[in-house]
C-alpha cells in the first residue's frame, strides 16, 4: 500500500473536510458496546484520529493543512487535503478487514525518507490482545456467559471447537473513550520528547505508511487474492530499527561511546491501555539512521531585526 504524494495542488475551503468525514461508530441507543463489530469500529475510529494527529505532530505536512478539532472531548487535529484524508481512510478500513480476521499482531505506522526507504520512527499498536470472536458472531450482543454450559443448561463439549472466543465481558463506552482520551493525550507528549523529523536544505523528504505484522499462526493468502487482500505488499524484513548495534573497540574512548549511544536505537513506552478484555499498547521507536541527519536549524523570526534576541526585545518592551 503506497501512499500518494501528490498533495500539492491547491484547493478551496469547500473541499475541507472535518472530523464528520472520518468513520464513524455505529450508532447505539445504549452507552455500552455490545458486539465485535461495534469495539472494531470504535477501534478503527481511534486509530484513524490518532494517525492524522500523529502526521501533524510530526510535521509530515505543513501545519496550516491541518484543522482543529476534537475527538474524545481533547482536542486534536487532522488534515484538511481530501487525497491524504481518502488514504488514511482507506489505509484504516483496510486494516479493520485484517482484524476482523484475526491475524494482526501489530499495526505500525512507519515515518520514513523517500531517498533511500529507511524507516526514521515507528509509532507501533500492539493488538494482539483484541478480544477474538467468531465471524458469524460480529453483531450478537456480548453477554456473560458461563464456560462449556449453553443456553439448556447443559455442557456441551462438542461446541468448543465452533464458538471459538466469545466476548464475556461488555465494554462502557465512556470508559474507553476516556482511556482513548489519555492514549491520545500520551502520543502528544511522547511525541514532543522525540528528536525532530529531519527539515530544512539538504534533508530529505519524509512520508509514511501504515505496516501490519501478523500473528505466526494466521493463514497466509495463497492464489488469486481477493480485492482486499490486493491492498498490501510483503515489508522488507531488514529495517533499520532492527539492524544490532555495531560492537565499541576497545581502543575507543568514553566520549566516543558516549556518541555511539547517542544515535543507536531507542523505543520509548506511550501507554498500555486496558478496558475490560481490550488491551492495547502503545509505543515509538526512533531508528539509528534517524540520528544521521542534523537537527534542523530553526527559521529566522522576521518579526525581530537581525542578531538580537527575542527575551531582549520583550524585555525593552516593558520598560518602555
Amino acid at each position: 500500500m503506497a501512499e500518494d504524494h501528490g498533495m500539492v495542488e491547491d484547493y478551496s475551503p469547500a473541499e475541507d473536510l472535518s472530523m464528520d468525514d472520518l468513520p464513524q461508530n455505529s450508532k447505539r441507543e445504549s452507552n455500552v458496546v455490545a458486539t465485535h463489530n461495534q469495539l472494531l469500529d470504535a477501534l478503527t475510529t481511534f486509530l484513524t484520529v490518532t494517525t492524522h494527529h500523529i502526521l501533524y505532530l510530526r510535521r509530515l505536512y505543513p501545519p496550516t493543512s491541518f484543522l482543529s478539532t476534537r475527538a474524545y472531548n481533547y482536542p486534536v487535529r487532522q488534515n484538511r487535503h481530501p487525497k491524504v484524508c481518502a488514504w488514511v481512510n482507506d489505509a484504516i478500513a483496510a486494516v479493520r478487514d485484517q482484524l476482523q480476521k484475526d491475524v494482526v499482531e501489530k499495526l505500525s505506522l512507519c515515518i520514513y525518507e523517500c531517498k533511500d526507504n529507511r524507516v526514521l520512527e515507528r509509532w507501533t499498536f500492539d493488538l494482539r490482545s483484541l478480544p477474538q470472536v467468531i465471524q458469524r458472531d460480529d453483531d450478537i450482543p456480548i453477554e456473560p456467559k458461563p464456560p462449556n454450559e449453553d443456553d439448556d443448561g447443559y455442557d456441551d463439549d462438542e461446541d468448543d471447537d465452533d464458538e471459538g472466543d466469545i466476548l464475556l465481558e461488555q465494554l462502557n463506552l465512556a470508559d474507553l473513550e476516556a482511556h482513548f482520551r489519555a492514549t491520545l493525550c500520551r502520543v502528544a507528549t511522547s511525541a514532543a520528547r522525540l528528536r525532530p523529523l529531519p527539515e530544512g536544505p539538504g534533508a530529505p523528504e519524509c512520508s509514511f505508511t501504515l505496516a501490519l505484522e501478523v500473528k505466526d499462526e494466521a493463514d497466509r493468502p495463497v492464489g488469486r487474492l481477493e480485492k482486499n487482500e490486493r491492498k498490501w505488499i510483503a515489508a522488507e524484513q531488514a529495517s533499520a530499527l532492527n539492524r544490532p548495534r555495531p560492537p565499541v573497540p576497545q581502543a575507543k574512548s568514553q566520549q566516543d561511546e558516549q556518541t555511539l549511544d547517542k544515535s543507536s536505537p531507542r523505543t520509548h513506552p506511550v501507554r498500555l491501555l486496558e478496558v475490560g478484555e481490550l488491551q492495547m499498547e502503545v509505543w515509538v521507536e526512533e531508528s539509528a539512521a534517524k540520528f544521521e541527519f542534523g537537527l534542523p536549524t530553526p527559521a529566522p523570526n522576521p518579526d525581530l531585526p537581525p542578531k538580537q534576541d527575542a527575551a531582549k526585545v520583550t524585555h525593552t518592551a516593558a520598560n518602555v
